[in-house]
């Protein structure tokens, strides 16, 4: 081979391989102008105080520099700088206090030689009853719905709570009305309901409700007491709230 011709390029091809050296040329001069500078490395004593910024600011927050504004994160647009005399004047909300809670007045207690009809006392008249209070007034009420009414003062003896003392202290200011009292039909009663009374148990109720079934409507208190499962002590007690 003859390298001397292989070496050899027409004058056309030294211009071509001449604009493409200039070009590939121009390519790295380019991109060695424009590429970005590198930051120089900190000096040691900057390094020192920047870490001793970051170590006061736990949350790692870069400052804001001063005339940055800040932007509501809603809005998108600049907040307002207050000065100190805009803060004074500043409307806070003070949080609540714990209600103050207040006892109630004593009530008036009745003098000596009143006395009311216990079948129509509401709590309020109760509480004015000396030794009664408001939740021993809520029991004599709730026991005198079970009842259907009080029809002797001895039964407010049967309350939970009640004491020798108390019954003697407020049976003086107490009358009963036996006529306020709301009966039990008999005849058409269901066991439900004359088993709901505190004087009748479930098998004394099925026992009214079979007999009444085998004779039909019951005509007095008499028809019932051959039922064995009343005493006579049953009977004192319910008679006065069984409806013929």
């Amino acid at each position: 081979m003859d390298w001397k011709n292989f070496f050899y390029f027409s004058r056309r091809e030294k211009q071509g391989i001449l604009l493409l050296l200039v070009f590939v040329a121009g390519i790295f001069a380019g991109k060695w102008i424009f590429s970005s500078a590198k930051p120089e490395p900190l000096a040691e004593s900057e390094f020192v105080e920047q870490v001793v910024t970051q170590t006061n600011n736990p949350a790692n927050i870069p400052e804001r520099p001063v005339n940055t504004p800040v932007y509501n994160n809603n809005r998108q647009s600049p907040s307002r700088n207050y000065s100190s005399q805009q803060e004074q004047q500043r409307t806070y909300y003070v949080q609540g206090k714990e209600p103050v809670v207040r006892p109630n007045p004593p009530t008036e207690k009745f003098p000596q030689g009143t006395v009311i009809e216990l079948n129509e006392a509401d709590t309020v008249i109760l509480t004015r009853i000396p030794g009664i209070g408001p939740a021993f007034a809520k029991r004599i009420i709730a026991y005198r719905k079970t009842l259907g009414g009080y029809h002797r003062i001895e039964q407010l003896q049967e309350i939970y709570g009640m004491y020798e003392e108390l019954y003697t202290q407020i049976t003086p200011y107490l009358k009963i009305n036996p006529e306020s009292i709301i009966g039990i039909p008999v005849n058409s009663a269901s066991i439900e309901r004359l088993r709901a009374h505190p004087y009748i148990n479930f098998y004394q109720a099925k026992a009214i409700v079979e007999l009444r079934k085998k004779r039909g409507q019951l005509s007095g208190i008499e028809e019932l007491y051959l039922l064995e499962e009343f005493t006579p002590d049953d009977w004192m007690r319910i008679t006065p709230y069984l409806v013929f």
